[in-house]
């Protein structure tokens, strides 16, 4: 018997950013329909990965870091980019969705 998935379990642009905001987490839009967060927490950054979140590494990156963490100076804070519009949604794009509550 397979099973049939329920629209309350469905993952929406508006949960995945409300989670975001809830974990201190800043999602914005960039052109050509591609959105990311940067955050501080490594549970929300995980979190992202986990549901089709790609870690944005940049060249020249600290390879002792998680995918994704920078320091935002030297010997600073750690924070990550995550890209997010490659988190599949149901309804509305992410990236939509952040324009509308823009």
């Amino acid at each position: 018997m397979s099973a049939v998935p329920s629209p309350a379990g469905a993952l929406t642009a508006a949960r995945v950013l409300a989670h975001t905001r809830e974990l201190g987490g800043r999602a914005y839009r960039m052109r050509q329909e591609r959105a990311y967060v940067l955050t501080d927490s490594g549970e929300l950054a995980d979190w992202l990965v986990r549901r089709g979140g790609k870690p944005n590494v940049p060249q020249g990156a600290d390879q002792r870091l998680d995918p994704g963490a920078y320091r935002r100076a030297r010997d600073g804070k750690i924070e990550y980019d995550i890209w997010i519009h490659t988190i599949a949604v149901d309804g509305p794009s992410i990236w939509e969705a952040l324009d509308a509550s823009a």
